[in-house]
């Protein structure tokens, strides 16, 4: 089998033989990057496998995920989620996503283009993603479903030609999701450099009623992959690089993203929610990507629970949002459009509260 990028034949591996042997060492992903030795030795076989096998149980949707249970019922696969169990799955579905280009083949003579999913039709399991209901059995599992991450329900469609990502949740009235459409409108507020993902909210029809859903467009190209933060930090600690100054120097637009996850109090911004956008005709970063999901921004605001100074996921470090937003904000451009913001609050008199602690924390970083 073989691991390839686009048709860049990037690593062969067979798990039988204990073989995994490197063809192209610059398109290797960047958390694979300096792990494999050249070697006979057992151990060092073993541990070379274990290194691809992480990797690939990483691309698979957990089992944690809303209605995962029911995606796994409906393509056949074992309810487990262990490491063997999920990079089978990776092996089934060929490891096909919609955020890069690498994928597994039998043969080097096999084209992407026979299974780009940002191109091909793939079957849309809506009511399954996002409710749960209705598992039917299939046997094409080259599906954008078993590949993407995250805990909250979500599915991919196709609108013309282009991708777009539906969301919701189980919250009384969907008010995750809700807010995830009013922070996107929030964040259109704010003068910034950094590329923001937009998110628009509206009601579907579905075979059990209506449903609050948030919709974004797939902002990954042939041209351009998305890498997660997780993996450049495994790349860093693997070349004993520093990871924060790395990404600053690569992109001092960073500096924004913790100010503006502050003012949202968005808790959710762990290692795979940002990222880098790399070349793929060099698999070189090129700069951070577009920031996205934000169904967990506002959340707090909203239910009037105080939740700055809960702890930031982004370096799975001790510090707490605040505490980053402090840190970066004497490097960071962000700053409020009070005009646009009053305007946009005239429009949302349910969510007042919401917007006045919103504003709090914008006085709070002295960002007007």
């Amino acid at each position: 089998m073989y691991l390839m990028f686009a048709d860049t034949p990037v690593l062969y591996f067979d798990f039988d033989d204990f073989i995994v042997e490197v063809i192209n060492e610059q398109f290797l992903p960047y958390s694979l990057q300096g792990k494999f030795t050249r070697t006979v030795a057992l151990k060092d076989l073993l541990r070379n496998m274990q290194y691809l096998k992480s990797w690939l149980s990483h691309r698979v949707l957990s089992l944690s995920r809303a209605n995962a249970k029911q995606i796994y019922t409906m393509y056949q696969i074992p309810q487990l989620d262990d490491i063997e169990t999920r990079v089978k799955i990776c092996l089934a579905c060929k490891g096909v996503a919609i955020q890069d280009s690498y994928w597994l083949a039998k043969d080097t003579n096999e084209k992407y283009e026979s299974v780009n999913i940002r191109h091909k039709h793939f079957k849309e399991i809506l009511e399954i993603s996002l409710l749960g209901i209705n598992p039917t059995i299939t046997e094409n599992s080259i599906c954008p479903e078993l590949t993407t991450h995250g805990l909250f329900r979500k599915c991919w469609i196709r609108d013309g030609n282009n991708l777009y990502l539906l969301k919701s949740d189980n919250f009384q009235n969907n008010i995750s999701t809700r807010m995830e459409a009013l922070a996107s409108k929030i964040l259109d507020c704010f003068d910034t450099n950094l590329s923001i993902v937009e998110y628009t909210g509206r009601i579907r029809n579905t075979k059990v009623g209506k449903l609050y859903v948030s919709k974004c467009k797939n902002f990954i190209t042939d041209d351009y992959s998305f890498v997660e933060a997780w993996e450049i930090i495994e790349y860093c600690n693997t070349y004993n690089i520093n990871f924060r100054q790395y990404m600053y120097s690569l992109d001092r637009n960073f500096a924004d993203i913790p100010v503006l996850d502050f003012i949202l109090v968005n808790t959710d911004r762990h290692t795979q929610n940002y990222g880098f956008l790399v070349d793929n005709k060099t698999n070189k970063i090129v700069s951070l990507a577009p920031i996205f999901d934000f169904n967990c921004a506002l959340v707090a605001d909203y239910f009037n629970r105080g939740a700055e100074d809960t702890l930031s996921q982004m370096f799975n470090s001790k510090e707490t949002l605040r505490q980053l937003a402090e840190q970066y904000r004497p490097c960071s451009n962000v700053r409020l459009n009070k005009e646009k913001f009053i305007k946009l609050r005239g429009s949302y008199t349910e969510y007042k509260h919401v917007f006045d602690k919103v504003y709090e924390r914008c006085l709070y970083l002295n960002v007007i």
